[in-house]
């Protein structure tokens, strides 16, 4: 009888712990983890990891096609997944995930909403279209349109990558030299970083995007800066926990956050439920299904919740402690479930304002 694996497969080393315990939720499901990795890591890392590990170079559709399709000589593949799927070189990784197990009958997210969430710009646009609300923004495409992104948008306002990883580059313009000063300093160091290769060039619809050569302008609005951890399964969206980011770090070219707090103890239960209520409805707008997702947003003074990104991934900042610590949700055992296509039970009791719990947080 041929082995039972999933197959996880990741292009950002940093995530590494996240398939140790993939690994682990796999074994105690009575499976195997095969894990594809980028050819960077030598062999003695490789080696030293506690689960089968497979580097490799060429990261387009075809290339991972090629890949899984060796590994199914030898072994009945019973799940595909990506625990991040960040852009690479090649396209969108989450989106290349998706179609080899479209073309397999395996349960994925739906790669137009992955698309979508991945893009910050691309996300406002398909929820305006909805009618659903979201602060002001613009494209920033070159030095002509700041002008126009400015009149549009309105100071104070947000500079940003279109495609985020990592907190950088995010800086509050007060005025147009301000724009021009994180608008070039961006295009000047962006390139140099370690995630360039995150930042790849890609189609939305008829849109073409070059996130290394354009930012995002969006309207700054003061308020408290929640994030909401959610499970969206085949069928329906699990809110699991809201945390209160009550000490974000802002420096002139990135945002930090270093203290999150659940329940959020600077709103109301009414205002707890309208972010519920909200984040739920920007998560359908996008059709994201099949997948942990990490929204942040912010609360102004006007009682309106708005959209900062929707990353289709659990969150990076002790989202997976967070999850354990305060609703007993074990992410790894969940990843796997959800990659074998078996029903998941909501937590119970359902996520309410309770004893506050918080998270010092770690850059890592």
């Amino acid at each position: 009888m041929k082995p039972l694996p999933v197959i996880v497969i990741e292009n950002l080393i940093i995530r590494l712990p996240n398939l140790h315990a993939i690994a682990v939720a796999a074994t105690q499901a009575g499976l195997t983890m095969i894990a594809i990795v980028p050819d960077t890591l030598t062999p003695d890392d490789i080696d030293a990891l506690p689960f089968c590990a497979i580097p490799i170079q060429d990261w387009s559709s075809a290339g991972l096609e090629k890949m899984v399709c060796s590994l199914e000589r030898y072994a009945t593949v019973v799940g595909i997944g990506t625990s991040t799927g960040f852009f690479t070189p090649k396209g969108l990784l989450g989106a290349h995930v998706a179609e080899l197990c479209a073309r397999r009958g395996l349960p994925h997210p739906p790669v137009d909403a992955l698309y979508l969430a991945n893009n910050k710009f691309a996300m406002r646009q398909r929820l305006r279209e909805r009618n659903v609300y979201t602060a002001r923004y613009a494209r920033v495409i070159g030095d002509a349109s700041l002008v126009v992104a400015a009149e549009h948008v309105g100071f104070p306002l947000i500079l940003k990558p279109v495609v985020g990883l990592g907190s950088s580059f995010i800086s509050r313009c007060e005025n147009i030299a301000d724009m021009r000063r994180v608008f070039r300093h961006y295009q000047k160091h962006a390139r140099h970083g370690y995630y360039t290769e995150y930042f790849c060039a890609h189609d939305i619809g008829d849109e073409h995007f070059e996130p290394m050569r354009e930012m995002l302008a969006e309207e700054a609005i003061d308020g408290y800066e929640i994030s909401v951890e959610c499970l969206c399964t085949g069928h329906q969206i699990l809110l699991l926990v809201m945390h209160d980011k009550l000490d974000v770090e802002q420096s002139s070219y990135s945002s930090y956050e270093n203290l999150l707090v659940s329940p959020p103890v600077r709103l109301t239960l009414n205002e707890q439920q309208q972010i519920l209520i909200y984040t739920r409805v920007v998560l359908n707008t996008l059709g994201l299904r099949n997948s942990f997702c990490h929204v942040e947003l912010r609360y102004d003074s006007k009682g309106r919740a708005s959209i900062i990104e929707v990353n289709p991934r659990v969150g990076g900042v002790r989202g997976r402690e967070s999850l354990l610590a305060l609703r007993g949700v074990d992410f790894a055992a969940v990843y796997v479930q959800q990659l074998l296509g078996k029903p998941l039970v909501s937590p119970s009791p359902p996520w309410r304002p309770g004893t506050m719990q918080c998270l010092r947080c770690t850059h890592e």
